[in-house]
């Protein structure tokens, strides 16, 4: 699980290949706290400001990705 991985571990890992591990488990982290939000009543707007800033989060890991090598045939 690359989430909670140390980049340093790595010596060969660029900052594309290591976010490129981490993105997906942070848009399931993602929906699932969005998921939670909703399905609350009334949720408060520090539950708001912290499912931004994971959506946020996991946006910018996504687009910072290397996915070079899904385009390669």
């Amino acid at each position: 699980m690359g989430l909670f991985m140390d980049p340093r571990r790595r010596p060969d890992d660029t900052r594309g290949s290591y976010n490129r591990r981490r993105a997906p488990w942070l848009v399931l982290v993602a929906i699932g706290c969005t998921a939670y939000m909703l399905s609350r009543g009334y949720p408060s707007s520090t539950g708001w400001m912290a499912m931004m800033v994971l959506w946020l989060a996991a946006i910018l890991s996504v687009t910072s990705a290397d996915w070079s090598d899904l385009r390669k045939k």
